[in-house]
């Protein structure tokens, strides 16, 4: 069985499968999923103005996240012209370790795809701050944020230790949804975790 950090909720928090996928594998409906997920109800023309999207693209999106069950409708918001949509689901989790979905040569292939998206799209958020970094000479000395890289020896069990004992940490400073502005002076930033063996 998987493990899960702590603060893992059922309720609360999806856990996807290679299985599980379908309608999701896509850039836009990733960036469109953790918009929903970390900010809360949106329409489709907040949201296409953030990813930088015609409504019409974005629209689509939203409705094939729809009928995958990812997002839903947010029919107390709604008017006669804008839909707002929301994610049921405070947090999105993959795992290739559920013993009851071992997946199949095309699902895992799917898994993959996801788990490419998902690390190009951690790879694009660093290469635009490192872009701002000449346009921050004077946070340069205090500034906390980091690329860092620390190769270590590890066994299988001692890995699924610290991969869980850091989501525990992360999870600690988890952004309410329901409070759109965050506390004063908080930024909203992203943390990823990459814990891989190194290939020959």
């Amino acid at each position: 069985m998987v493990d899960l950090p702590e603060d893992f909720d059922p309720a609360r928090d999806a856990m996807l499968t290679p299985s599980a996928l379908r309608g999701l594998v896509h850039p836009i409906r990733l960036r469109l999923l953790d918009l929903l997920q970390a900010d809360g109800p949106a329409t489709a023309t907040s949201l296409a103005r953030r990813i930088g999207q015609s409504s019409g693209v974005t629209s689509y999106h939203l409705r094939v996240l729809a009928e995958h069950g990812f997002i839903t409708e947010d029919t107390e918001r709604g008017t006669g012209r804008d839909r707002w949509w929301r994610a049921p689901k405070r947090s999105t989790w993959f795992s290739f370790r559920i013993p009851e979905d071992p997946g199949t040569e095309e699902t895992v292939e799917q898994g993959e795809q996801f788990v490419r998206l998902v690390a190009e799209d951690q790879h694009r958020r660093v290469l635009a701050f490192i872009e701002t970094l000449a346009g921050r000479r004077s946070e340069l000395a205090s500034m906390p944020w980091t690329v860092s890289d620390w190769p270590l020896q590890l066994t299988p069990e001692e890995a699924q230790e610290l991969k869980i004992t850091i989501a525990n940490l992360i999870l600690r400073y988890r952004r309410d949804p329901d409070d759109p502005e965050g506390r004063p002076g908080t930024v909203r930033a992203h943390i990823a975790l990459q814990l891989t063996p190194e290939e020959p």
